[in-house]
């Protein structure tokens, strides 16, 4: 997953300020991502929209773009 330049700033500022408070919970955090690297996340956790999903929400924007252009038109005249 890539996130945005500031916002993965502001992870690793939390993550370091989590390691500093608790080195208990860093060391179990580190075991956690050691035990996990090989697996891949189940398909309900994807984090990108199925292509399907970007189909209908551009319609449904569409769609109310059109709507909303045409009670414009017949307010205004």
């Amino acid at each position: 997953m890539s996130l945005p330049l500031h916002e993965s700033r502001v992870l690793a500022v939390i993550e370091m300020g989590l390691c500093k408070e608790d080195r208990d919970l860093a060391a179990r955090f580190a075991m956690f991502n050691r035990l996990t690297e090989t697996e891949t996340p189940p398909g309900r956790e994807r984090l990108e929209p199925s292509r399907r999903t970007c189909w209908i929400m551009t319609a449904v924007l569409l769609a109310g773009m059109a709507a909303i252009g045409a009670l414009a038109a017949l307010v205004t005249g």
